[in-house]
């Protein structure tokens, strides 16, 4: 194995202008949700890559039952949610590992980038700070470079390393590029998990960093809340009833609500670190959480709103369900009604993503960290995050032990003005993936 190995790891280090320009052609695909455009095109670019490699390829759309379920019409989604399948073969068929990366992106602000979001420049340095595993090999700049266009190179380059060196596997190997994510991933990973497209005895997610090895994620529900009022001359509101007065007394209630409510709802993780600037900040468990994302009503400053409308976003600690918290959500803004007779109010489910704790002592998740120490040299923390990720489909329906690992760091300001990615990560994580896809798929 030590020669193979060897071998392996000189292939990707040959390979790394091969990967950055592979890299660059995947960020110039305008992929950012919503809308989601574009998803059949990177898809196309992937299964042609892929097939080059002997893969058997699928792409697969949604259907229109998870459009619904995704809430694709209140997002403003636009285009087919395609995703790609890949199954390479080994000579015995299992054990199965499936890897998985997303091929959406979070959406690009529209000021505030000193590069091209969507042209993949590549710098020797990086003015926001160095990469921990930077060897003097430059960043690739861009929209999607390390969330998460680049863990989907590392997945590609780690699979033709061996295929190339004529390494064969025993298990088969199933490689995912799915969309979505960023709003749920209900039409990508959830689709392709729940409708048995996917199935394997193990998985990983490669949407994360290389800061630690991640375990255990929150859930959470989109939700739309809606006001309604009785429009009037802007002169005489009191003869209106003002839809954006009633969403102001909901949101009042709403952030007393989460500041002293959900923030003591809190679930313990024995040996799975929080980021450190959330323990800064006084968490260091999965904690509830709310966020007032979006509001909107009005349609001039001297007419009353008639309407008023925002999005929820609810965090949700493993273990809370779909129905208890939109029951809770309802009662605080009953509370609200109840001292104002004129509110009327509607919402709605947009989407819901289960949240997941893995065990840090699962000989699986004990292996994956040995080999990624053996890559890096250094052993990574185990963390857990108060976001929410695609692994949850893999965890939850899919029943599988997983963890999660990326590129990228506080460098490299993910969905934020100015992402990028270190060179020298994304070819650390193509060892890793390589040497993963060697141990659990069992060379020969």
């Amino acid at each position: 194995m030590d020669k193979l190995k060897e071998s392996v790891f000189s292939y990707i280090e040959a390979h790394r202008d091969e990967m950055v320009l592979l890299l660059k052609k995947l960020i110039q695909i305008d992929t950012q949700v919503p809308p989601g455009l574009n998803y059949d095109t990177i898809c196309g670019v992937l299964a042609e890559r892929f097939q080059s490699l002997g893969c058997e390829v699928q792409i697969h759309n949604a259907p229109e039952k998870y459009l619904k379920l995704q809430g694709a019409e209140i997002m403003g989604l636009k285009g087919p949610r395609s995703n790609v399948v890949v199954r390479y073969r080994g000579k015995k068929g299992t054990p199965v590992l499936h890897a998985s990366a997303h091929i959406d992106t979070a959406a690009i602000q529209k000021e505030g980038w000193t590069v091209d979001p969507l042209g993949g420049e590549v710098t020797q340095d990086n003015p926001y700070g160095r990469s921990a595993f930077d060897r003097g090999n430059g960043y690739v700049w861009g929209r999607g470079a390390n969330d998460d266009k680049g863990e989907i190179v590392s997945l590609i380059f780690a699979l033709q390393a061996l295929h190339d060196l004529g390494i064969r596997l025993e298990g088969d190997l199933i490689i995912t590029g799915n969309c979505d994510e960023e709003i749920g991933g209900i039409t990508g990973l959830g689709f392709l998990i729940q409708e048995g497209i996917v199935k394997a005895d193990f998985g990983v997610q490669w949407d994360g960093s290389l800061t630690g090895i991640g375990l255990a994620a929150q859930g959470r529900t989109r939700f739309l809340i809606r006001t309604l009022g009785k429009s009037y001359h802007g002169q005489v509101p009191i003869l209106g009833v003002n839809a954006i007065e009633k969403m102001s007394k909901i949101n009042v209630a709403l952030t007393d609500y989460w500041r002293n409510v959900l923030l003591k709802r809190q679930r313990p993780i024995p040996g799975i670190k929080l980021p450190d600037p959330v323990r800064e900040a006084g968490v260091d468990k999965l904690t509830a959480m709310l966020n007032i994302g979006t509001i909107q009503g009005g349609v001039q400053g001297a007419t009353v709103p008639d309407k008023c409308e925002e999005e929820v976003l609810r965090g949700m600690v493993p273990g809370e369900t779909l129905e208890d918290v939109k029951k809770e959500l309802v009662s605080v803004i009953e509370g609200v009604r109840a001292t104002d007779a004129d509110l009327k109010y509607e919402i709605e489910v947009i989407n819901f993503r289960d949240g997941y704790v893995v065990s840090p002592q699962d000989p699986y998740v004990l292996e994956g960290r040995e080999i990624i120490k053996e890559v890096i040299g250094r052993e990574l923390p185990f963390t857990g995050t108060l976001a929410s990720t695609d692994m949850n489909f893999q965890v939850n329906e899919g029943g599988m032990p997983c963890f999660n690992l990326g590129v990228g760091g506080p460098y490299s300001n993910t969905h934020q003005q100015d992402e990028s990615v270190s060179i020298d990560e994304l070819v650390d994580l193509t060892k890793i993936t390589a040497l993963l896809y060697m141990r659990k798929l069992r060379t020969s």
